[in-house]
Order: structure tokens, then sequence, then C-alpha cells
């Protein structure tokens, strides 16, 4: 009878220390699985970010320029100095275009930039060791490369062009003064003298060598009035119509026609 309980104590005592080693494995199988479907959520969110990251890249890269645009880029590129050193000096910049030339200058050697279908071609004077030289030097840039560096500045780019469009517009008319002078004798004093609202922005009679004639350029660095007005940025198709409307009626009080 002693032997029989024995036993059975024995047993039960075997039972428990079993039933005890098997929960640490269990915990460690739960706990296994748990952290498995953690690193498979931080992984999909990665591969989320990642993937929209590369999106939104994707889409910068096919946002389209104006060859104006890849040109002052392009410019800024070779002058390696910042956006931000290309605006505190824009009171002095002169800028031109013909066709898809344009050149830059800030009151002494001017650099020129051709842009052709997939690149822009910037041709400037070399650097001598007494300074700016004649000698002629020129590098390439592809377009892809500078709308990911500089298509972020789409904006500055577009007021800087305004404002280098209009300050040489005015650099130009104080040299043609005798030939506006005669050009522009059926344009009354009054005409002259005055301003005119377009869109809200104020615009004033400037004279153009390329045109020989007077143009409205915009006093805060918008630029000729029929080239602005047209693709105003922030305004609707409607209002870009009203503004058209009214350039062409200033036109006419300063001409007498279109």
């Amino acid at each position: 009878m002693k032997k029989t309980l024995l036993l059975g104590t024995l047993t039960v005592v075997a039972l428990g220390l079993t039933a005890c080693g098997s929960t640490p494995s269990g915990h460690q199988k739960i706990s296994s699985a748990s952290s498995s479907t953690k690193q498979a959520q931080t992984s999909s969110s990665q591969t989320s970010k990642a993937t929209s990251t590369s999106s939104a890249s994707s889409s910068s890269q096919h946002q389209t320029y104006t060859d104006a645009e890849y040109a002052l880029m392009a410019y800024e590129k070779l002058d390696g100095q910042g956006m931000a050193n290309l605006h505190s000096n824009s009171d002095r910049m002169n800028w031109y275009q013909k066709d898809n030339k344009f050149s830059v200058d800030f009151g002494g050697h001017s650099t020129t930039m051709t842009v052709n279908n997939n690149d822009v071609l910037v041709a400037y004077d070399s650097a001598t060791s007494n300074g700016m030289g004649e000698k002629n030097a020129s590098v390439n840039y592809t377009k892809a490369e500078l709308a990911k560096e500089y298509g972020q500045y789409k904006d500055t780019l577009d007021q800087l062009i305004a404002t280098g469009t209009m300050h040489a517009q005015q650099r130009d008319g104080a040299g043609s003064t005798s030939s506006a002078s005669s050009s522009s004798a059926s344009v009354s004093q009054e005409a002259l003298n005055k301003t005119y609202t377009i869109m809200g922005h104020t615009f004033k009679p400037v004279w153009a060598d390329d045109y020989k004639s007077c143009v409205l350029v915009g006093t805060d660095g918008e630029g000729e009035a029929a080239e602005w007005a047209p693709n105003a940025i922030g305004y609707s198709v409607e209002e870009r119509k009203q503004g058209m409307e009214q350039v062409s009626e200033a036109y006419k009080e300063l001409y007498g026609k279109d």
C-alpha cells in the first residue's frame, strides 16, 4: 500500500515538472511570432515610404521648365554661389533673350546660354591670372541634372528673369535716348509719365531697343506686360484673360494701337 502511494506521488510530481518545463517554450514561440509580425509591419512601412518618396522624386523630374528657366539654372550651376547670392545681386542683373539663346551680365562680361533639346551650352570668359579674361570657355549641362538641382527654385528663377529683363530694357533705353525720342514722338509725354494697372500690378513705359518702341514693364519684377499677364502665377484662366484685355487697353492708350 505504501509503495502504491509513493508511486502515485512521484507520478504527480513528474507531470508537474513536465508542465512547468513547457511554459517557457510556448512563451518563446508567441514572442517570436509577435516579433516577426512587428518586423514585417516595419518593413512594409519602410517600403511604402520609399515608394512614396520615389514617386514624388519622379514627379518632380517630369515637371517641365521654360528655356529661360533652364538657361538661368545653367548659369547658376556655373556660378556655384547659390540662389541666395544670385538673388541678392538681382538689382544689377541684366537678362537678354533671342530665340533659344540667353545672356546675363551684372554690368561687366556677359555669360551666354544656348538651350538645346536635352542640354544647355554655357559659354563664358575663362579667368586668367589677371582676372576675367577674353579667352572663351564652355560647359554643357543636361536639362535633367539642372531640373533635379534647381527645379525647386522655379518661382525665384521666374522673378529673377523678369527683374533682369526689366533692367536690361531700362539700360538699353538710357543708351538709346535719341532713337527713343524720335520713335516715341507719337507718344505724348503724359502717356510716357503715366503708370498702368494690370491685374492689380503697376506697369510703366520703358524704351526697348529691340522693338524700337516703348513697352510696359512691371515695377515689381513682372517683366513685359504682354508676356507676364498670360502666364501670371496664382491667377485663374479668366483673370489672365481679363489681364490681357487690360494690356491691350493700356497699349492703345500709350500708342493708339494694340
